[in-house]
């Protein structure tokens, strides 16, 4: 607590303050109480919260239902190795107890564009944070970045949630703050829980800028991309099982990202070969996908025509592009519509 003086103490009464004095004091109790101000709107946020979906627990059971489907389908790929298969599934039949089974989903991997489910979700916390608003054009920039999946869509957002632009090299005065401001995703979803998710990165088709390379680089050229986005399958599932329990930003915000997610295969043919398309009829899925020249990715919320609802993620590394995560999609839902 601030002590207040009822008078000026004796060894301060003949010193003579120039006015300019006065006005730097009163400048400092105003940036003061703007600190305050802006730190007790912050802590009101963060008591507005809504509590997390306790987190998944591994199952034996789920996961004795996991191998064998993950195991027959490896057999009739021959093209397709079991450790370039990352996958993690979560039943939400009871939200209070999920359960978890995985196969290499603790091993990061590139996401490619499945990251970009995570920078909706930060935009729209943004806005609910009122530091920004999700304009007409905000929202069509988030529709093309996460139905078509555009690039360029996705480094207009990166630049308005980090407030950056990649452009020329940077000199290391200015490099610093322009990493912090990257990484401000992180940070939220670090206040998630959310651990092994990097998300720092626009994703590209073109060549790279020469300040994105440096970027990637930790600032340092040449050398390895060690800011490259990275995303377990584990972690993937628990972002979506935030979202599918309404939690990630508020109900509202969640429900309209979903939108934004929706799958079918009947006006999305290239879905026929990802979870979409292991759905039986009358199931709705809210996914994204990514795919590179060495990755073919799903992550997404099912919920099945019985009532069921599950998480499920599957990425796979290298170069296969066949059916092995609609028929994972397959086998999974056909299990949970016995149950």
């Amino acid at each position: 607590m601030w002590k207040i003086l009822s008078r000026t103490p004796a060894v301060f009464r003949d010193i003579q303050y120039p006015r300019r004095s006065h006005q730097f004091v009163t400048g400092n109790i105003l940036l003061m109480l703007l600190l305050s101000m802006i730190f007790w709107t912050e802590h009101c946020n963060a008591e507005k919260r809504i509590p997390l979906p306790p987190r998944p627990i591994a199952s034996k059971q789920l996961q004795d239902v996991l191998d064998p489907i993950v195991a027959q389908n490896l057999k009739k790929q021959p093209g397709l190795a079991s450790r370039q298969v990352h996958l993690a599934l979560i039943d939400l039949k009871n939200p209070e107890k999920p359960r978890l089974a995985q196969y290499n989903g603790f091993e990061p991997v590139y996401p490619s564009s499945v990251i970009k489910m995570v920078y909706m979700g930060y935009v729209y916390q943004l806005a609910k944070e009122g530091k920004c608003k999700i304009t007409p054009q905000v929202h069509r920039k988030l529709y093309q970045m996460i139905h078509p999946s555009s690039n360029i869509a996705t480094g207009w957002i990166v630049d308005l949630w980090s407030g950056t632009s990649g452009g020329d090299f940077r000199p290391p005065e200015t490099y610093k703050e322009f990493a912090f401001k990257r990484n401000r995703c992180n940070h939220w979803l670090r206040s998630l829980g959310i651990k092994h998710i990097n998300a720092c990165q626009k994703t590209w088709g073109c060549p790279i800028p020469p300040g994105e390379k440096q970027f990637l680089r930790g600032g340092k050229t040449p050398g390895p991309w060690v800011n490259r986005n990275s995303m377990t399958a584990v972690a993937a599932a628990r972002f979506l099982q935030i979202l599918a329990a309404d939690a990630l930003v508020d109900p509202k915000s969640c429900n309209e990202m979903r939108k934004l997610m929706v799958r079918d295969v009947r006006n999305q043919n290239y879905q026929r070969m990802r979870i979409a398309g292991g759905t039986p009829k009358g199931a709705a899925v809210f996914s994204k996908t990514g795919t590179t020249s060495d990755t073919f990715h799903d992550a997404g919320i099912v919920a099945l025509p019985n009532g069921r609802k599950l998480i499920l993620t599957v990425f796979i590394t290298g170069k296969y592009r066949g059916p092995f995560i609609r028929n994972v999609s397959r086998d999974v839902c056909r299990y949970f519509m016995k149950q």
